[in-house]
């Protein structure tokens, strides 16, 4: 897939997550815009990920890490540890995915999600899910249509919220 500007939409991929991880050696924070499903419901799309760079021996279970692999961005939620013949790694899943990601080296870590900025406002990502979100979370995994019409109303909720004139 080829985008308007005419780079490959890979090569444009790869270059982000370049620079994601380039930006967090450097500055020790990064933020950048959620934009897929697999966190529902604990991240939204649209959501301002704050990304602080941490060192891998940080990282704990029900982290959310930011990942950098195959020229792509992923952050998904640290589910164990492991080590193996001297080597840490991480094992990942989005709260909404059927399956683990395979496991994360150490080197392929950037950093971990410190808080959410959704509508103007922090939010902590928690390590758990509650029972209901446990739940939206299986309903997303199983149903495209669901995480469709859950996504839309989220968002128009959201934008209700944003559009709430101040009382004052």
């Amino acid at each position: 897939m080829t985008q308007a500007n005419g780079v490959p939409a890979d090569i444009t991929a790869a270059v982000k997550c370049d620079l994601a991880g380039e930006v967090l050696r450097s500055f020790g924070n990064l933020r950048f815009a959620a934009t897929g499903w697999s966190m529902l419901p604990s991240i939204w799309p649209g959501d301002m990920l704050v990304v602080e760079r941490v060192g891998s021996d940080r990282l704990l279970v029900g982290d959310v890490a930011l990942v950098g692999r195959n020229g792509r961005l992923c952050a998904h939620r640290v589910i164990s540890k492991a080590e193996d013949c001297g080597n840490s790694h991480w094992i990942t899943q989005g709260d909404s995915m059927p399956t683990p990601d395979r496991p994360v080296m150490k080197s392929e870590v950037l950093g971990r999600v410190a808080y959410l900025i959704r509508a103007g406002r922090l939010v902590t990502v928690p390590a758990r899910l509650s029972g209901v979100e446990r739940l939206m979370a299986k309903i997303v995994r199983r149903s495209v249509p669901a995480a469709r019409a859950l996504v839309y109303i989220h968002r128009v909720v959201q934008g209700a919220k944003e559009s709430v004139p101040c009382q004052g």
